[in-house]
């Protein structure tokens, strides 16, 4: 969202919740605040999924982007080879006047849903399996007396609720109902109302809440299913055409995201020429990746939740009881909800130190002349950053930054370099063009890295580090963008001009 420029608007637009709590028959078993992850962000933000979109859509707009209402796909004729003559994906597209259109392109990208057209076409298999259960979803008005500043789980004989708050009083309600899977199967399926949703929130919920107002209702077995492959040819997958969870983890909508924004770059740098098409295969691997951690965190967060049995809730309330004010509970829980352990190639997640290769690097505060923002918004974008952090910023380290800025920065379109220091020498030469400087006034960026005098991080578009080390190897940064992923752009101003001509 902070690449897309939207973070302001969609924390304007949502409901912010600071903490989450779980009640058994009127009792809190467990409580955890958010506001103990190292984030800008240490919060939920309640926001109906409509308003996101909009939001979105809007942004797309208004970037020269456009969307092609009440058309369909009607056919897949060519997957389109990675190594062949013909590359290009080929589709057949039907819009609303019925009439017909043959498109072909370098990707083919399914993000549209769990029945997604792009998956079956392409003959993706979507394995998994459902939960024995069925729940109903609503975004209404509540009447009640109770706290809506927090996530709360209520949970007792008959199944569980959820309850998230979000803007002008609606609310997001889950609650787990007495149909079982095979009832949707038919041609008739259930249709979720207002009087069984009220029905349930008496019988599950806290008690004195009146549901009115509705916005949307639905009632529907949760699935768990993750595609056999999410790269086939020149088809891609993303979101839940993709991967499907239960949504008591809130994970769905944030992975899809994940998703868009690791192969979005991606497939930027491959049409720029800035990398081999190989570069989308490490797609696959990280997401896929993911896609199975997520999908069984959720898995036990569901049945863990769902629990009716009285053996399961009686060892459910005690346990919870006990491992409340651990660590794991009051530390790592919400950083697993908030996404914040999930990393790649085996990296370790870290709330401070300077990030292993395939992690997040760490939230600190950075000044922009104008007030102090998070170190997040530096770094997500279109480009790879470049941070190099040293105490003081002498004239040898300026010489080295010279040579970087001379030699090798212009054949790195890609890349941002920002230096950050405590202190700046009085030095003979201005800083090279290419190179921002950054004074870390309040620490924040050591502090944050554990660093006493140098670092080395290099991060990703999506915000992952790619490299990383506690001192200066700019020889190092400039083998692992020689390598065969990544192409070196020759250091010719009539080429990159006419180049970003091309792009404008």
């Amino acid at each position: 969202m902070h690449a897309l420029g939207v973070t302001e608007q969609l924390l304007s637009q949502g409901h912010p919740m600071h903490s989450f709590r779980l009640v058994d028959n009127n009792q809190t078993i467990m409580r955890a605040k958010f506001t103990n992850i190292s984030s800008a962000y240490s919060f939920v933000v309640g926001l109906p999924q409509s308003s996101t979109e909009r939001t979105l859509l809007a942004r797309l707009i208004s970037l020269g982007g456009r969307v092609e209402w009440n058309t369909r796909l009607v056919d897949i004729e060519q997957l389109g080879e990675r190594d062949g003559a013909d590359g290009k994906a080929r589709v057949r597209l039907q819009h609303a006047d019925g009439s017909e259109e043959l498109v072909s392109c370098n990707w083919l990208i399914g993000a549209d849903g769990s029945r997604s057209a792009v998956r079956e076409m392409a003959g993706i298999d979507f394995p998994g399996g459902d939960y024995g259960k069925s729940f109903i979803l609503g975004d209404v008005k509540v009447d009640w007396a109770g706290p809506k500043h927090e996530l709360q789980f209520f949970l007792s004989r008959h199944g569980y609720m959820l309850l998230v708050p979000m803007p002008d009083g609606l609310h997001r309600i889950i609650a787990q109902t007495g149909k079982r899977f095979e009832d949707f199967q038919g041609s008739e399926k259930p249709k979720a109302t207002l009087a069984e949703l009220q029905a349930i929130v008496d019988r599950q919920g806290p008690g004195n809440m009146r549901v009115h107002s509705p916005e949307w209702l639905t009632c529907a077995p949760f699935y768990h299913r993750r595609a056999e492959t999410c790269l086939k040819g020149r088809t891609i997958l993303v979101g839940d055409a993709f991967h499907l969870f239960s949504p008591l983890g809130a994970q769905g909508l944030n992975t899809g995201f994940q998703d868009a924004f690791n192969l979005a770059w991606k497939l930027a740098y491959v049409e720029k020429g800035w990398a081999p098409d190989e570069l989308i295969d490490s797609y696959r691997d990280e997401r896929e990746a993911i896609a199975r951690l997520i999908a069984t965190i959720t898995t036990k967060t569901t049945e863990y939740i769902t629990a009716t049995a009285w053996h399961r809730r009686m060892m459910r309330r005690l346990l919870t009881r006990w491992y409340n004010p651990t660590a794991k509970v009051q530390e790592q829980l919400p950083r697993l909800l908030a996404g914040l352990m999930q990393t790649y190639d085996g990296a370790q997640a870290s709330v401070k130190g300077v990030p292993q290769a395939g992690a997040r690097v760490p939230h600190a505060w950075i000044a922009d002349g104008q007030g102090y923002k998070p170190l997040a918004s530096l770094i997500h974008g279109t480009h790879y950053t470049l941070m190099l952090v040293t105490n003081r910023l002498d004239n040898t380290t300026m010489r080295q930054l010279q040579v970087f800025g001379s030699q090798r920065l212009p054949h790195l379109p890609y890349l941002r370099v920002k230096v950050v220091t405590r202190e700046v020498e009085a030095i003979e030469a201005p800083m090279p063009k290419g190179i921002d400087l950054i004074e870390d006034r309040l620490s924040s960026v050591f502090e944050a890295f554990d660093v006493t005098e140098q670092a080395l991080v290099l991060v990703r578009p999506d915000g992952f580090t790619a490299l990383s080390a506690r001192e200066w190897s700019l020889d190092a940064v400039s083998h692992y963008f020689g390598q065969a992923r990544f192409a070196t752009i020759p250091a010719s101003p009539a080429r990159h001009e006419e180049r970003v001509c091309h792009e404008a």
